[in-house]
């Protein structure tokens, strides 16, 4: 039996022979009436020329014959033929198949039985009308091989018969001839019926990846995060999907038609797709922004297309792709704001300042000058101590704020302006113009006034200041680096000679400054070079006149500058970090000096808020004890409330740890920090330390004689003893003792002195032990 397969004479995939017997005969039905109409005519061209010549009643049966089979072919291809065949297709072209073979016989009877007889005119006819029909053939039934093959074969040895059977020479050669194009004609059907086959399975292919494509293509406009577009040549846009108009805020029929080039803002990203429409090339990843309703509304789109392979004017010409890339231009943008501004005050960063000065220096004309402010915020450690650092922080958004509201209040016509943050409490201001000078004058002077006014942040009113170093270019520096530099020095100056002022750099202040680095440079080898000294002054009591104890304090015996008192070196101590080491060699050394004294008297140490935070200093004092092995309570360390402002609750704990070694804590310069009475809830001391500023007037001023009473007062009731410092004259002895006050310090009883102006307080039997510095 005759597969389906193998009666298609083609590979067909299994499962598609139905669907493939459907289209050829589809494509059957569609030359049918031409097929139809040519054997009727050639019927009746062959009964209008045998008429007469052949009985009319063979005649009249063979002419029937032939139009009932055309008419049986005709109702096959309508109605329920067709239907049926839709759902049995092997039924349909059997049935077509049977046709066909009628048709081939009753034009092969004519053929035959009408040739011989027949005039050589006849005869020729008869030929012409047999080529005709399996010419005709090989067209007409190529969807159906086999018939096409059974009409050829039926019709070609029909007429060789007849031919054959007049005898002639003429009618073999011609039979001959007509055998091998029936052959040829045979061939060429079932190609051409193969090349039909293979060609609908391609189109069934094309046709199912085209769908697919579709489909995803529809499923990717619907729910991808990009737009698909297309442009004619003119680059209009075509096609345009509801998605695509949403995201343009508009609709599709609004937007076909319109320039794809002019959806977006000028700018040279905009020629280049322009160019690249207009030169038909493709491109990728080209950003463009969206023109804008407002403002506020920036979008960004990356832009990617290629030429489409069609060449009509009506279809489209390019396609491509959009991604809407708003988020990563407002995150560069973001980014580049970040590099470029601070993040606290939104005023320009140390980058962007940079900058900006190098840039006006290369900009610069002979005639115009720059100015450079450095702006330095007075005591802004003391407030992020007391109030915390948000509050801190919002203070300095304040400061920047007020700072950029003067200059802009008080620019002049000409001059430009930039005010921008350094870091931390340090801000700039840089102004170029021709009389700038006289302008940066005024508002360096503005500056010191307003930013002197009170500032109301988070609730709490902070009293701070500025001091401002001013420079000029050229007259003060021809480059960047030391305009900076020098209004750097005159920074230095403001803030040596009292803060809340501005001070313009003048030559020879750059001297101060290079001594200030010599004296951090020496510093650095002091304790290594045994130049640290101690010296000492007498803490007296009130009542007895006797003295219970000493301070120890530092002295430093430079060899060349001779004696250094600690204001000049102790912060400079401090800000290097040089404090730590100085400040364990203290405490061991003054031990050392206290264990050699035939008195058990008291030694005090200053401890600094920068050796507090370091892990060294509880093992210093443990180990300084053991060596020394002095009664704990003979020692006593004295701290600033800044030590309890800073990482308070750090600094209590290390603080109770020494008091539970039974060593004392006093609190120094009481009354000149912040919060003082709250201090005193917070960490039980033994001592407080009255500040000489309160002492020295307070034979003069009503107030100082009311502070000092009142924190005596206070002290006695919370069992605490005071110390009263700077104390020079009888008349302040007399004042204090009768306030109640436990000790004095001062002139009046000693000066600081080495420990040998104190040699009879030493036992004869016991030297001081000898402490070797440590290395910083």
């Amino acid at each position: 039996m005759v597969s389906k397969r193998e009666r298609f004479y083609v590979d067909i995939p299994a499962g598609l022979e139905d669907w493939v017997a459907n289209r050829l005969v589809g494509a059957h039905f569609r030359i049918l009436n031409a097929l139809i109409l040519g054997h009727l005519l050639n019927a009746a061209m062959i009964f209008a020329v045998f008429y007469g010549s052949v009985p009319t009643g063979q005649l009249g049966m063979w002419s029937t014959g032939m139009i009932a089979l055309c008419i049986h072919r005709y109702m096959i291809g309508q109605g329920q033929h067709r239907k049926a065949g839709r759902k049995n297709p092997a039924k349909l072209i059997a049935a077509l198949e049977f046709n066909t073979v009628g048709l081939a016989l009753f034009a092969v009877i004519a053929l035959a039985w009408f040739f011989p007889g027949a005039t050589a005119l006849r005869q020729i006819f008869l030929t012409i009308v047999a080529t005709t029909l399996i010419a005709a053939a090989g067209y007409t039934m190529r969807t159906l091989p086999r018939a096409a093959l059974a009409y050829i074969t039926i019709i070609t040895s029909g007429m060789i018969w007849g031919l054959l059977k007049t005898g002639s020479l003429q009618a073999l050669a011609g039979s001959i001839l007509l055998g091998a194009s029936g052959m040829l004609l045979g061939r060429m059907a079932l190609v051409a019926h193969k090349l039909f086959v293979v060609r609908i399975l391609r189109e069934r292919e094309l046709h199912t990846s085209s769908e697919t494509v579709r489909m995803l293509l529809n499923d990717f406009e619907d729910h991808g995060s990009d737009w698909l577009f297309e442009l004619n040549d003119t680059g209009m846009m075509m096609h345009v999907s509801e998605r695509f108009a949403s995201a343009l805020h508009s609709v599709p029929e609004d937007l076909n038609g319109r320039s794809f080039v002019d959806l977006f803002e000028k700018s040279p990203e905009q020629d280049q797709l322009r160019d690249h429409l207009g030169q038909r090339r493709a491109f990728r990843g080209l950003a463009l922004q969206l023109q804008q309703k407002s403002s506020s509304d920036r979008s960004w789109w990356s832009v990617s297309a290629r030429p489409a392979h069609n060449g009509s004017i009506s279809t489209v010409q390019f396609r491509g792709v959009i991604s809407d890339i708003s988020a990563e231009k407002q995150a560069e943008a973001r980014v580049r704001y970040m590099a470029h501004y601070d993040s606290l005050t939104g005023l320009p960063n140390r980058m962007m300042f940079t900058t900006a000065l190098h840039r006006m220096f290369s900009e610069r004309q002979d005639d115009v000058r720059l100015v450079l402010m450095l702006i330095d915020v007075d005591h802004f450690k003391a407030v992020n101590d007391m109030y915390g650092h948000p509050v801190g922080d919002a203070f300095l958004k304040h400061v920047g704020e007020r700072i950029a509201t003067c200059a802009k209040d008080s620019q002049l016509g000409g001059e430009a302006h930039l005010v921008a943050r350094l870091g931390g409490d340090e801000f700039a201001l840089l102004m170029g113009g021709e009389d700038v000078v006289d302008h940066a004058i005024r508002l360096a002077a503005r500056l010191v006034d307003d930013m002197a006014q009170p500032f109301i942040v988070n609730g709490h009113e902070i009293n701070s200041g500025v001091s401002i170093g001013v420079a000029i270019a050229p007259d003060h520096g021809q480059s960047a680096q030391l305009l900076q530099s020098n209004a750097d020095i005159a920074l230095y100056y403001a803030k040596d000679s009292g803060r809340k002022r501005w001070e313009m750099f003048e030559p020879g202040m750059d001297v101060a400054v290079q001594k200030r680095h010599a004296i951090e440079r020496d510093l650095r080898s002091a304790l290594g070079n045994d130049e640290l000294r101690l010296y000492f002054q007498p803490l007296v009591n009130v009542e007895t006149g006797d003295t219970t104890g000493y301070e120890a304090l530092a002295r430093w015996q430079h060899p060349v500058r001779g004696l250094v008192m600690p204001n000049d070196f102790i912060p400079i101590a401090e800000e290097t970090g040089l404090i730590v080491p100085m400040g364990e060699w203290i405490i061991r050394t003054a031990m050392a000096e206290a264990a050699s004294w035939h008195d058990p008297k008291t030694i005090a140490v200053n401890l600094s808020p920068v050796q507090l935070r370091s892990p060294n200093l509880l093992p210093t004092v443990i180990s300084a004890l053991a060596e020394s092995q002095i009664d704990p309570a003979r020692f006593e360390i004295e701290i600033t409330e800044s030590v309890l402002m800073n990482d308070c609750e750090a600094n209590i704990a290390i603080l109770n740890r020494l008091h539970d070694l039974g060593i004392k804590i006093a609190l120094d310069d009481f009354g000149t920090g912040y919060a003082s009475l709250n201090y005193l809830l917070t960490f039980p001391f033994d001592k407080i330390k009255i500040d000489r500023s309160f002492v020295t007037d307070l034979e003069s001023r009503e107030d100082c004689r009311a502070i000092v009473g009142a924190v005596i007062g206070l002290a006695n009731k919370l069992g605490m003893c005071t110390l009263a410092e700077g104390v020079e004259h009888e008349a302040q002895l007399e004042q204090l003792r009768s306030e109640g006050c436990s000790m004095v310090q001062g002139w009046l009883f000693g000066k600081a002195m080495p420990a040998e102006h104190y040699a009879e307080r030493r036992t004869d039997k016991i030297a001081p032990p000898v402490v070797k510095p440590a290395k910083p």
